[in-house]
């Protein structure tokens, strides 16, 4: 397959685009993730997990195409042969103008990688922070609802266990 050079660096920036378009709908996803995990919200989480779902899943088929987009260009400009060219290395075969839009888009789309990576890891934080915190409510209310086992062998009664932060937070 032998395209031009010019149409392989159109399909290629186009390719660049729309992964940087995805990437952005992915941090509003995931923004919109927080706010529902910080107000409680828990009713529209799962709407917005399918979301989240169908964006990953165009994510993933868009890498693809942009793999095939370089290796298209790399093609173009008879470079070596390779497997999976990286942007980079095919960036180094261009001419300065062309190098320098396809390295600003490199860098535009690892700037909003960056911030999908840093919104994804606050939203792991809380959903884990409320997980541990629904975790110990439940096993406070176990503790209180159980019925005392009776006299250990030394004929103590077995005190419950009680979770300090949950009775600290709730008095």
């Amino acid at each position: 397959m032998s395209t031009s050079p010019e149409l392989a660096m159109e399909a290629l920036e186009e390719a660049l685009d729309i992964q940087s378009d995805l990437q952005t709908e992915l941090g509003s996803v995931l923004t919109g993730e927080q706010q529902l995990l910080t107000n409680m919200s828990l009713k529209d989480l799962p709407l917005l997990q399918v979301q989240k779902e169908a964006v990953l899943e165009r994510l993933g088929k868009q890498a693809k195409n942009l793999k095939a987009c370089i290796r298209g260009l790399a093609q173009a400009f008879k470079l070596p042969e390779s497997d999976n060219p990286s942007l980079s290395a095919v960036i180094g075969f261009l001419n300065e103008r062309d190098r320098s839009r396809l390295r600003k888009a490199q860098r535009d789309l690892i700037s909003l990688t960056g911030k999908v990576r840093d919104q994804n890891r606050i939203n792991d934080r809380l959903i884990h922070g409320s997980m541990s915190y629904v975790t110990q409510y439940l096993s406070l209310l176990r503790g209180l609802v159980a019925q005392p086992t009776g006299y250990l062998s030394n004929g103590i009664v077995p005190e419950h266990q009680k979770s300090g932060r949950i009775l600290t937070l709730r008095g």
